[in-house]
């Protein structure tokens, strides 16, 4: 496992030293760029978005303290602390990520921390009331993704909030099909190296009763792109 996460620590180091914002959230509109501002406004959009559909759920976060895994350039932290979070976390395992996240938010309610292993050993058990993750697990072998996704679990509050996002396959149509006849090479040039993972839904599911949580819904999500079918996870830590 340390090798993998070393992989990919090392592909999104060299991301964060060439385009972090455009890796963070790609947009082929912009021709691979980003103005700071926009890429502030979309993580803003973005949790609101989340937000509403917790609310939608009968569901309402303490806003105490907030984990951002995958925290990139900052995008959703900042998103975090100005939907009213007292506190945020924002980890990420490229140092070069976090070092354009300390430059590009400016709010003493976000710390960013380097995360270099397969837990989350800086953050103690049971300290988070909202746990976010999206365009993150999806990068990383699932063996690697289902890891972390017992940590949401492990350091959530009691009744606590983890939404995180996952594939679960590859779509349907024609975009779906390309991911399983291309060869690997390929796909990983057409992604910039960005690799892509899938887990089935009843997977996650059973990994979240395994850790004691419970899933409050799965809700479809676009954030895979075209070429896969992706779920939100809306799920309660365990009481």
């Amino acid at each position: 496992m340390t090798s993998r996460l070393t992989e990919v620590a090392g592909r999104w180091t060299e991301l964060g030293e060439t385009d972090p914002l455009w890796a963070a959230l790609t947009d082929r509109g912009r021709g691979g760029r980003w103005e700071s501002a926009d890429f502030l406004a979309t993580g803003r959009a973005e949790i609101a978005d989340v937000l509403a559909l917790l609310d939608r759920r009968g569901l309402t976060p303490t806003l105490g303290t907030a984990l951002d895994f995958g925290c990139g350039p900052g995008r959703l932290s900042a998103a975090l602390a100005h939907a009213g979070f007292a506190r945020v976390l924002g980890v990420d395992v490229s140092p070069t990520m976090l070092a354009t996240a300390r430059t590009l938010v400016d709010d003493a309610r976000c710390e960013f921390l380097h995360n270099p292993g397969p837990n989350l050993e800086a953050v103690a058990t049971g300290t988070v009331d909202l746990v976010y993750s999206c365009r993150v697990l999806q990068h990383m072998p699932a063996e690697l993704a289902h890891g972390y996704v017992r940590e949401f679990l492990r350091v959530v509050t009691p009744g606590g909030l983890v939404v995180f996002q996952l594939p679960a396959e590859p779509a349907s149509g024609p975009a779906g099909r390309a991911v399983a006849l291309l060869p690997a090479p390929v796909l990983n040039r057409l992604r910039r190296g960005m690799q892509m993972h899938a887990t089935p839904a009843a997977a996650v599911t059973r990994l979240v009763a395994e850790c004691g949580g419970v899933t409050v819904s799965i809700e479809e999500d676009a954030s895979a792109g075209p070429r896969w079918r992706s779920h939100l996870y809306v799920v309660h830590g365990k009481a």
